[in-house]
């Protein structure tokens, strides 16, 4: 299968890396100083964090102007924020049969494509585990040793055929890939990891082993978790009851770095714009249309924006 990877930020360029490595057909779509250096060495370069390698790897790129193929299927590696801007493209390569796989840091970004395309395609819903760094032009991080990425179909959205294909090669290319039935649970999942951890960062402006070490802070983040745990429940599609997610949040978190701050903590503390909306506002407010109070999180999003729970008062 053809694949073209959009978005040449940390994880898109981190999957172009290890999908050409196992030899798959993969273009990665990016711009500027990462598009030139990569082209000027004819290489990626990768840091592999499993074995505190460093390879170069050939592969191929292209700007947004010059693509012009029709790939099979499409991984969306872009920020949410910047979605809207990859509309023209998806629309101008996409057919009927292109499977758009968007793995992003949102709970129904699928539907969200899906409404603004107009091109017919057949829109996923993906997410993904990964610690990665784009350190400088032409060279990336994988950063922890974890990769692991869920698709399926989109809430409400049809089956995606090409599913079992798009898994065997994610696992060639050395992640644990799983197919889903519930892609809101699987999201929901996610967010109890990755939302909560970025916003109890953000929050107290404090690292991973700032927030374990202070109670107050770590029952901060403990009740954000919670939070996620209800709307999941108040959702229809609860967690595994075999699954405890505080004992594995607490588990990851003491494995990990103890100065390890999210992606979104560190574009937070530059001045950047983050995905706040869809990490933080996004599951707010559906928790509140469900009934949860979800009274962390409101503190969370009033750092972004004072009166964007006004309405829920």
């Amino acid at each position: 299968m053809k694949y073209l990877v959009v978005g040449g930020g940390a994880m898109g360029s981190v999957i172009a890396a290890y999908m050409a490595r196992a030899g798959k057909d993969v273009t990665l779509l990016t711009r500027g100083k990462h598009l030139e250096t990569i082209r000027a060495n004819g290489a990626l370069e990768v840091h592999y964090a499993p074995d505190d390698k460093t390879d170069r790897v050939p592969v191929a790129v292209a700007s947004e102007e010059e693509y012009d193929e029709k790939p099979d299927v499409v991984i969306i590696a872009t920020k949410a924020y910047s979605l809207e801007s990859i509309y023209p493209l998806l629309d101008r390569i996409s057919t009927p049969e292109t499977v758009i796989l968007p793995l992003m840091n949102a709970l129904t970004i699928g539907n969200e494509i899906a409404d603004a395309m107009t091109q017919p395609a057949t829109v996923a819903q993906g997410v993904a585990y990964v610690a990665c760094e784009l350190v400088a032009p032409g060279r990336c991080k994988h950063k922890e040793a974890f990769f692991r990425i869920v698709l399926g179909a989109r809430p409400g959205g049809p089956a995606i055929e090409l599913a079992p294909a798009i898994r065997q090669d994610l696992e060639d290319m050395g992640a644990t890939a799983e197919i889903a039935e519930d892609m809101l649970q699987a999201a929901l999942l996610k967010f109890a990891r990755v939302s909560v951890g970025s916003a109890g960062m953000v929050y107290f402006r404090a690292s991973n082993a700032e927030i374990l070490d202070d109670p107050v802070k770590f029952e901060f983040s403990q009740t954000l978790t919670r939070e996620i745990i209800a709307v999941a429940e108040a959702a229809g599609c609860p967690f595994p009851a075999d699954f405890d997610v505080l004992a594995e949040n607490l588990k990851l978190a003491r494995s990990i770095d103890p100065n390890y701050k999210t992606s979104l903590m560190y574009d937070f503390l530059a001045g950047k714009p983050t995905e706040w909306r869809t990490m933080f506002l996004e599951p707010y407010r559906l928790g509140r249309s469900l009934g949860v109070p979800m009274t962390n999180y409101g503190k969370v999003v009033e750092v972004f924006d004072p009166t964007a729970t006004s309405a829920d008062a």
